[in-house]
């Protein structure tokens, strides 16, 4: 049995049906306002530690600009990975500040798959849950859930691009 091969099937199963928006966590929000934003990321920070048998672990802080309903702002995200060859769990929270001072704070849980022959982290495609934290001004007492994905074409740490789909209620 190809254990490598099985576990890169699961994610990329898990991965696409998070695409598809087929899987809502347990607490999913009745209807609400949806909300769609798209970013590209840029590492400003990172510490990854790379062990025998294709192992890399650690945490990256990566920023963008961005705009959320016409509104310009900025987000953040301080994200863990814990990969084998390329693939595995990642998490971690999404702050996005818009320009008049509206805070939304995320919960991120998902997995990532690279399509990079060989091994290693390039070549990609990410999916995950989103669970609101909190909020302020705009963001004031909204609840909410929702999905990401994104994908990167270099390495762990390269610019990343990652679509959010939040619905959300107050």
């Amino acid at each position: 049995m190809n254990t490598p091969t099985i576990r890169t099937g699961l994610i990329a199963a898990v991965i696409a049906t998070l695409c598809l928006g087929f899987i809502a966590p347990a607490n999913a929000a009745p209807k609400g306002e949806k909300v769609v934003f798209l970013t590209k990321f840029f590492s400003e920070e990172t510490t990854l530690n790379v062990l025998p048998g294709g192992h890399t672990y650690g945490w990256n802080y990566l920023t963008s600009a961005t705009k959320i309903d016409g509104k310009p702002g900025k987000v953040e995200f301080l994200g863990v990975v814990n990969y084998t060859d390329g693939s595995g769990p990642f998490g971690g929270f999404v702050t996005v500040t818009l320009d008049n001072g509206s805070i939304l704070g995320l919960a991120v849980d998902g997995q990532g798959l690279s399509l990079a022959k060989g091994g290693g982290t390039a070549d990609a495609r990410f999916g995950g849950s989103i669970t609101v934290i909190s909020g302020t001004g705009d963001f004031k007492k909204v609840q909410g859930i929702g999905t990401m994905t994104g994908s990167r074409a270099s390495t762990l740490g390269s610019p990343v691009a990652i679509k959010f789909n939040l619905t959300l209620k107050k």
